[in-house]
């Protein structure tokens, strides 16, 4: 029995090589693995604190200086296609202040539910490229970390492919064990993603056995840390002045990684489908989560969390997700983000090779482009709703 296990295993390992390389051919030929969203001069009049002569002076005032924006072929002219980058620089130029002016340090966000198929790691990497990438976001020139903790590394396969196959030494859960340097953090361990500012430490499926041993790895290497203060003091105190929000993704499990993620962060998200099954999951673990804090605060560990708030992902237009909604939302009063992450082919074929609704290439697109336009406008909602939730619970 054992042999034909180890054939198995090899076969997968193949095929897994086989497919990863599929994916990244289908990158390289779609131009998926540098794509970010792009805006024509004229559309960022509708940006805020801008309008058409203020970005007209701006292009020319910085043009004249020798700053040269992204141009593209349109017949037989060139018109202005500017990348996120580009549209900063405007606002840089006419001094509008960014988000990191107000705040030195980082968000630590953690979405989690410890029901799986909750959409937790789809939400995850769709807000992290949604704080980059959403028009009315772009003039904070959010920088965004997300460290995976999962070690299905689902959220490392969605921003860094290449990170997500085979063993890999350099995880989140490396990091906090080795207790590296800062330096070694940003030079060996943060990976840069498709979508510039967005970038992650990776997870893999070794970490599972870290997980599973985390109180007597963390006795033997790391005798002096409470457990459970780890990941916070370890990795994300060292690196918070370097972004604005971090997100953590663990898995659905109750292990050491999720009630470190506890006490890492400032923020708590809870993603809930209507389906059955999954509300009715989702409401035992909203009701277990003061009995999780107790066990963290009785170890000697504090939660800090000052934002807490429920959302619905998954979701359609009929009536019974709409009760599912009109519950959640007796459930958490006024603890909810109002927008949704729907049920969507476009989210669903966009995760088929790894990419977000962001970092898909409209161009390349199998689907019908009206829905992958119109899911990324919904993940534009979510990410702002989510935004003006922080900003309001941060500023009382």
């Amino acid at each position: 029995m054992h042999d034909k296990i180890e054939k198995v295993a090899g076969r997968a390992a193949k095929l897994l090589n086989k497919l990863s390389e599929t994916i990244n051919e289908d990158k390289k030929e779609f131009d998926s693995e540098t794509y970010s969203p792009t805006f024509s001069k004229a559309a960022l009049a509708d940006f805020p604190e801008l309008a058409k002569a203020k970005v007209d002076k701006a292009v020319s005032e910085l043009e004249a200086a020798g700053y040269t924006f992204k141009k593209r072929k349109a017949g037989k002219t060139e018109v202005y296609d500017m990348d996120i980058n580009d549209v900063i620089k405007i606002y840089e130029h006419r001094g509008v202040p960014k988000y990191r002016d107000n705040h030195s340090e980082a968000l630590v966000l953690f979405l989690n539910n410890l029901k799986g198929g909750v959409a937790k790691t789809v939400s995850a990497v769709t807000l992290a490229h949604g704080f980059r990438c959403t028009p009315q976001l772009i003039q904070h020139d959010l920088r965004v970390l997300v460290i995976d903790l999962d070690p299905q590394a689902s959220a490392t396969m969605f921003l860094n492919h290449n990170f997500s196959i085979g063993s890999v030494d350099t995880t989140s859960a490396q990091a906090m064990l080795q207790n590296v340097t800062r330096e070694e953090l940003i030079d060996e361990f943060i990976q840069k993603t498709n979508i510039d500012s967005v970038d992650v430490i990776p997870a893999s499926i070794e970490d599972a056995f870290i997980a599973s041993q985390f109180e007597s790895l963390s006795e033997e290497y790391l005798p002096e840390q409470k457990i459970y203060n780890i990941l916070k003091e370890n990795i994300i105190d060292k690196i918070k002045g370097d972004y604005d929000f971090i997100l953590l993704d663990s898995g659905p499990h109750l292990d050491a990684f999720l009630l470190n993620s506890f006490v890492a962060a400032d923020a708590l998200l809870i993603p809930v489908p209507p389906a059955q099954v999954d509300f009715h999951s989702s409401l035992k673990f909203l009701a277990r989560i003061p009995g999780l804090f107790e066990k963290i605060n009785d170890s000697g560990s504090k939660i800090d969390i000052s934002t807490f708030a429920g959302f619905m992902t998954k979701t359609e237009k009929n009536a019974a997700h709409q009760n599912a909604r009109s519950i959640l939302k007796d459930v958490c009063g006024a603890e909810i983000i109002d927008v949704a992450l729907p049920l969507s082919k476009a989210f669903e074929r966009s995760g088929e090779s790894f990419s977000t609704v962001f970092s898909t290439n409209p161009k390349y697109y199998a689907g019908d482009k009206k829905s992958l336009q119109a899911a990324r406008e919904k993940a534009e909602e979510f990410t702002i709703s989510v935004f003006d939730k922080l900003n309001l619970d941060r500023s009382n």
